[in-house]
């Protein structure tokens, strides 16, 4: 039974990770209101272990664009001619973007999650934001290619992601709301916005294996492979649905389910789920 519950929260995790519905939503709201009292929900290793599979979908399916920003960046460093080619520009841009996250989780990350730990306000946050995302697909110009993002545009994006240490947020939701402010294609939005995730899930693995190696996996190693696997599929899957949806789309889908799901968690709440 762990097994299948470990799956199917991978799954999640994986889909809410690059759809930006929130994961922090549906991975802390719908087990408290469907009483799932998994002993996974609680294990650092299988924090751990989520994360690792969402990260490795993203090194998998934009390593082409990750070692070319990589390898932009250094020599950038190394040859002050280099510094005006894109991938340089382009990594200083996710550098400049992380920043903001950065401060916000190192100082207000424990006080938002007891502020809002109450399901209603995830709710409403997914409500809220999910109204907010409608705004800027309808307002933004959407003609910007992610190669013209300025680092004003940069840091307005990374000022949006610190705000997803609110749940109910969601950090591709808030970055790609950003973006399409900015004027960025809805393409061009979920693909900076999933470039950016690379670090800010990198850095959350760096700091809960930290917490790990004090307090232990305490959870079977099956348990976190198969919850590694199925958010790696999973967010494989999520990513190049994403990409190749909003080409074609616009994030209404994503605007209605936020609003429903948010409705639904309220009216739970009010019957005493």
């Amino acid at each position: 039974m762990e097994i299948l519950q470990s799956i199917i929260l991978g799954i999640i995790q994986g889909l809410t990770e690059f759809l930006p519905v929130s994961s922090s939503a549906h991975l802390s709201v719908l087990p408290q209101l469907f009483k799932i009292n998994s002993p996974l929900l609680n294990s650092l290793g299988y924090d751990v272990a989520l994360h690792a599979g969402t990260l490795l979908a993203i090194l998998i399916y934009f390593r082409k664009k990750i070692a070319g920003l990589i390898s932009g960046f250094f020599s950038g460093l190394a040859r002050p001619e280099d510094r005006e080619t894109p991938d340089f520009k382009m990594s200083i841009n996710i550098i400049i973007a992380t920043i903001p996250a950065v401060i916000a989780a190192v100082l207000f990350q424990k006080q938002i999650e007891g502020i809002f730990r109450n399901p209603v306000y995830t709710a409403s946050a997914l409500i809220i934001f999910g109204i907010i995302l409608l705004l800027a697909d309808r307002a933004g110009a959407k003609k910007n290619e992610m190669g013209k993002i300025s680092a004003v545009d940069a840091l307005i994006i990374g000022l949006g992601q610190a705000l997803s240490i609110v749940p109910g947020v969601s950090r591709s939701g808030i970055t790609i709301t950003a973006g399409l402010f900015r004027g960025l294609r809805r393409e061009d939005a979920a693909e900076f916005s999933f470039l950016l995730s690379a670090v800010a899930v990198a850095g959350a693995i760096v700091f809960e294996f930290k917490k790990l190696l004090k307090a232990g996996a305490g959870t079977e190693s099956l348990a976190l492979l198969a919850g590694f696997i199925a958010a790696f599929v999973s967010g494989m899957f999520a990513i190049k649905f994403m990409l190749a949806f909003v080409k074609k789309n616009s994030y209404l889908a994503f605007v209605i389910y936020r609003i429903a799901l948010g409705a639904a968690i309220v009216v739970l709440v009010l019957k005493g789920a």
